[in-house]
């Protein structure tokens, strides 16, 4: 799964990581406590407790959940929006040993076991509990009762299959090895890919399931991505490779589209993207600065602060010769920017939040920015006073926003339910603005 997630806990340290080697740290939670990472945004919760405090700003998103998990305290989950959706993470089912002592403890991590959004949905994920693929995730259920097959294969799998393959073609069968290194500069590899996704269930049309997969993947020798091919065995797209090293994509093409080439040099960095019916780029690369050449000469060069995740461009020299400029506070967030005539224009984010609170233009003139605990905008006052307000329902959908120039209206149908369907809503959006001494009105639904 390219989006899995894995919670270890430790004594004293809970660390949530991905499948792309990032990790983050959280402190120990207790029941209903929750941690925030600033850099990523993200906030991890462990359940224990009905309700979240009234003021917390994931309240509502935790009543969205079904009463069990927000209830259970060897659950925790992660979200990195106040509108959701939350990652579940808990245990996967396995086959206990022949002389296991039950009921065995519950592991020392949690694994990705579903997605709830705001409206209480849930997608599930179903792992496997015993074999070569156990723990590993080979169905997914959704929203809406749909149920989805996930064929993985291990190399050895697709190793014979490729001799297979060659034996009935009449060809000599490839170099393609039983098994692949362990653990590479990417992290550990079990040689476990996803080769296919199946439709297996769908309530609304029981009796009517596609009779192939909706998405096929094939692989290197190598174990890299080589091939995708959609539901009518079309190719859709293809991946090239680096022969020396693993993993290095080279080119990549879309059906019906040119092939884009990259050239790398000694330090595995983009030196060049090649495109044969567009344009083409350069990348040279020193200390804190990069110079980009387009195929048409153009230059710009970026120079760069910080370190790791923290880095950023802080001044560009542009192709006609200007150069901008930006400054950023100590958690990376932009604090000011300066434009090719030397005018500032400050920005004021929120400390917890990030967002957004006011600009400051050069001449001095500011606008305010508020937010409701979802982190949408609610009001805005611009320098010359005027005021725009947005209203929101329960479910977070803007019903209606009101600005001097302006009037737009959501409106809801009676009787339409976001619980339901969410695509049962029309809108109606009406719009008044001033033409010649008079306003004009239109209605424009859809």
């Amino acid at each position: 799964m390219p989006a899995d997630i894995r919670l270890q806990l430790r004594d004293n340290t809970l660390i949530l990581s991905d499948n792309g080697g990032r990790s983050l740290y959280f402190e120990h939670l207790f029941p209903g406590e929750d941690g925030y990472s600033r850099s990523e945004s993200l906030w991890l919760v462990r359940g224990g407790v009905l309700r979240l405090d009234e003021g917390h700003r994931l309240a509502a998103l935790w009543q969205a959940l079904p009463e069990e998990l927000r209830l259970s305290p060897h659950r925790y989950l992660a979200t990195n929006s106040p509108q959701g959706p939350w990652w579940l993470l808990g245990w996967c089912e396995r086959v206990p040993e022949a002389d296991e002592v039950l009921p065995a403890p519950l592991p020392p991590y949690r694994v990705l076991t579903g997605l709830v959004d705001r409206f209480g949905r849930t997608q599930t994920f179903h792992r496997e509990a015993a074999g070569e693929f156990s723990g590993e995730i080979t169905g997914v259920t959704d929203g809406a009762g749909r149920h989805f097959r996930l064929v993985l294969t291990t190399q050895a799998q697709r190793a014979e299959e490729a001799r297979q393959q060659a034996i009935s073609g009449g060809t000599e069968p490839s170099a393609f090895p039983d098994t692949l290194p362990g653990y590479t500069e990417y992290g550990r590899d079990n040689g476990i890919r996803l080769s296919a996704v199946w439709l297996t269930h769908d309530p609304e049309y029981p009796e009517n399931l596609p009779a192939a997969p909706l998405v096929r993947y094939g692989w290197t020798p190598r174990g890299e991505l080589a091939v995708v091919y959609d539901r009518s065995n079309t190719q859709v797209r293809s991946f090239t490779y680096d022969d020396k090293y693993r993993g290095r994509m080279v080119a990549h093409r879309h059906t019906g589209r040119p092939e884009i080439r990259y050239r790398y040099d000694s330090d595995g960095r983009v030196t060049e993207q090649l495109n044969p019916a567009g344009l083409s780029y350069t990348y040279q690369y020193e200390k804190d600065r990069i110079t980009i050449t387009d195929s048409l000469n153009r230059r710009e060069v970026l120079h760069t602060a910080g370190e790791g995740g923290l880095k950023r461009v802080v001044k560009k020299e542009h192709a006609d010769g200007s150069v901008t400029q930006s400054q950023f506070d100590a958690v990376g967030r932009l604090r000011a920017q300066t434009d090719a005539a030397g005018r500032t224009t400050e920005y004021s984010p929120d400390v917890v939040t990030g967002l957004i609170t006011r600009i400051t233009t050069p001449d001095g003139r500011a606008s305010a920015f508020y937010y409701n605990h979802h982190s949408q905008l609610t009001s805005a006052t611009g320098p010359d006073g005027l005021e725009i307000r947005r209203e929101y329902d329960e479910w977070g959908n803007q019903l209606n926003e009101e600005n001097p120039h302006q009037l737009q209206q959501l409106i809801r149908l009676p009787g339409s339910s976001m619980m339901r369907s969410p695509a049962c809503i029309i809108t109606a959006t009406a719009i008044m603005t001033r033409c010649g001494g008079g306003i004009s009105l239109r209605i424009r639904l859809g």
